[in-house]
């Protein structure tokens, strides 16, 4: 048999114990007055503080080079990291809106539930790249995204992260889904304020007639952007609310924080994405978040966006055979949905889908990191080529443009959120599906230039 060990413990007399006391207190005195932070006797050590900084990821759109830019906020631990795209003529700060950002910032929402976040300036907006129009298509925008998502991957930005969530809002959701189709690298998708199909009643003229050339904005004049690059009107912003349920300070902040997209990105989009679904293969988890008041995705030619269970109904058919769809259609809620008076329940019903079907989480709770300020936006280099194609383009599109804001002046506020031929919606989705099965086998650099 083997003998058992015996451990002795050496005794401690009281006056060793005072001495070691003295000495304990000796090391937390110095650290003190190095500037070193110690905690109470008896109190555990606070958890870091999620960790952020402004990040850059190299582009190429055209013929002309220059970056994705945006915010990476990154709590301990975090191995899933959530990427946030905005909507049409906004940037990051849609997602890391600075009041009241314990309701209102998704980003310290998801960074509580231990989840990194990654909020970009899509091409064309913000601090990011700003290619003439002519190259500034939806497929280019696209492609930045995936760039983007691969940086995330391999560890560029500083951290490695095993699983990318994308996340997106309005045109911003129709970007990130049709990344997450095309290169099949996203491991679940949130897409908030969308449908697979627009409200054609007043949708377009609802964004496109509240719109003008960004050069006539005092905020951009002087920016050097072609006529094509545009921005809200001001006073406008309050359309993408239901009033009844927003605070005014969220509007005022989105009015001053506005930015710019190019008419391109959002037509060459929306003749796009529900006549060739990209998602029809994508089998990965999908959380669909609109507003029941939601008046530029939902109603004619679109679904109802009535309920949960039929907003999740309609949008299972975009998506590919092994997917789980889920959605949540808040009531009393406009386009703006994370901006919006319920903003803390949607937010909490997201990390929850997160939690669900990703996991990945780091540290919660942790303390807010500290936003960086947004960096100035940079010139684009102009290279003859981009010149010389952008002004010919110029000179074809404009016109029909100016045309358009025309029209919608004359024509306010039509549409509603109801659809009164549900067949409408379902046909757009047969020949989406019926079209990728096609094209969907082409490669992507074929398919990027269509």
């Amino acid at each position: 048999m083997t003998p058992a060990r015996i451990f002795c413990h050496p005794v401690i007399t009281r006056k060793q114990h005072a001495q070691k006391g003295k000495l304990t207190l000796a090391v937390a005195v110095a650290l003190a007055a190095i500037g070193v932070a110690v905690p109470a006797v008896g109190e555990p050590a606070a958890a870091p503080a999620t960790q952020c900084k402004n990040v850059e990821v190299p582009v190429k759109v055209g013929t002309q080079s220059g970056a994705i830019s945006g915010t990476l906020c990154v709590p301990d631990g975090a191995t899933t990291v959530q990427l946030l795209v905005p909507g049409y003529t906004y940037d990051r700060t849609y997602w890391q809106m600075p009041y009241k950002p314990d309701t209102y910032s998704y980003v310290r929402a998801a960074n509580k539930a231990g989840y990194a976040t990654l909020a970009i300036d899509p091409m064309g907006s913000g601090a990011s790249i700003k290619p003439v129009s002519v190259f500034s298509t939806f497929q280019a925008s696209v492609k930045t995204v995936h760039k983007v998502v691969r940086a995330l991957r391999s560890g560029q930005l500083g951290h490695k992260f095993s699983k990318v969530v994308g996340v997106g809002h309005s045109l911003g959701s129709l970007t990130i889904s049709s990344a997450a189709g095309q290169f099949k690298d996203i491991d679940a998708l949130v897409t908030t304020g969308f449908t697979h199909t627009i409200e054609v009643a007043g949708g377009p003229i609802k964004v496109i007639g509240r719109n003008y050339s960004a050069i006539f904005d005092p905020k951009f004049a002087g920016s050097g952007l072609d006529p094509l690059y545009v921005t809200s009107i001001p006073g406008s912003r309050k359309n993408f609310y239901n009033a009844a349920n927003v605070d005014p300070e969220i509007i005022a902040l989105d009015e001053k924080h506005k930015t710019t997209k190019t008419l391109v990105d959002l037509v060459t989009g929306a003749s796009m994405y529900n006549t060739n679904n990209v998602d029809r293969t994508l089998d990965i988890p999908v959380f669909v978040v609109t507003g029941q008041r939601d008046d530029l995705f939902c109603g004619f030619g679109s679904t109802d966006c009535a309920s949960d269970a039929q907003l999740a109904a309609y949008e299972r058919g975009w998506y590919g055979p092994k997917a789980t769809v889920e959605a949540y259609a808040p009531a009393n809620t406009g386009h703006d949905i994370t901006l919006e008076l319920g903003a803390a329940t949607t937010n909490a019903k997201i990390m929850d889908f997160v939690d669900r079907h990703v996991g990945g989480a780091g540290t919660k709770n942790t303390r807010p990191g500290v936003i960086p300020e947004v960096p100035a936006p940079k010139p684009t280099p102009l290279d003859p080529i981009a010149k010389a194609a952008n002004a010919a383009f110029v000179r074809a599109v404009l016109p029909a443009s100016d045309a358009a804001v025309g029209v919608a002046d004359q024509v306010p506020g039509i549409g509603t959120q109801q659809n009164p031929v549900p067949i409408t919606a379902e046909l757009l989705r047969r020949i989406g599906n019926a079209n990728n099965a096609v094209l969907g086998t082409l490669p992507n650099e074929i398919l990027a230039t269509l």
